[in-house]
């Protein structure tokens, strides 16, 4: 008899546990809310990602670029080398396709074209083009508004798994006309591309190298020649 009651209660016990288990399977999940300050908006997920980028991208020390930009002219293209905050060197192809090297230092323009030598000028285009740059890189806003991007912008996004970062696309004013600007961001939050529809046309700017260490020095001039009637040039005495 009393191995009869022991046998009942372990059966009936392990069919308890067998419905408690299942019960508990079947059970919906918990509700945990969010931690306090933890965002869940995707959108405002996607806007801080892309202020994060701008940010690092305005306290960028150096770094390199390849661009494309429209002129009234036609296109011009080149390598650009940047140090902040008023050193550059760049290398463009204008449309007529004379090659001009430039160094800009502080408000000091330096050119050659091709193999020709080193030469200080106030070449129009030349100073015109550093002005710009300088002040687009040295804008003490560090925002989406630096770029023309209103608060309020929708921004789309998806991955370029070529390029291997987030595409953020939006647009932006200038000049009362509406226009795309799309930053493609990578795992570190840095902004390796950039293309910008103006007015003008499109401006495709690729960058690389952030912070790393080069230097952007004045160039070597030739030499000022004697020019007192009589004087020699020989360097043999």
């Amino acid at each position: 008899m009393a191995l009869g009651f022991w046998g009942w209660h372990y059966m009936r016990t392990r069919s308890l546990e067998e419905k408690s288990k299942t019960l508990a399977q079947n059970a919906p999940s918990p509700y945990l809310p969010p931690e306090v300050g933890q965002v869940t908006d995707q959108a405002v997920i996607n806007r801080k990602a892309l202020e994060l980028a701008v940010k690092n991208f305005r306290a960028s020390k150096t770094f390199r670029a390849s661009i494309s930009q429209p002129t009234a002219e036609g296109i011009v293209t080149g390598e650009v080398k940047y140090v902040k905050p008023l050193r550059l060197h760049a290398v463009l192809t204008p449309p007529d396709k004379k090659i001009l090297e430039m160094i800009i230092i502080g408000g000091t323009v330096y050119v050659r074209t091709g193999a020709e030598t080193w030469e200080m000028t106030n070449n129009a285009f030349a100073k015109t083009y550093g002005q710009a740059f300088f002040s687009s890189m040295l804008a003490s806003d560090d925002t989406l508004a630096s770029f023309g991007v209103a608060d309020d912008a929708a921004i789309s996004v998806k991955t370029d798994n070529i390029k291997k970062c987030k595409l953020y696309q939006m647009q932006y004013k200038q000049e009362d006309k509406d226009l795309s600007i799309q930053f493609c961001v990578n795992n570190v939050s840095q902004i390796i591309s950039m293309i910008t529809e103006t007015k003008d046309g499109t401006v495709t700017a690729n960058y690389k190298d952030f912070n790393a260490m080069f230097l952007i020095e004045r160039p070597r001039m030739p030499l000022l020649q004697p020019t007192m009637p009589g004087a020699s040039t020989s360097t043999n005495q």
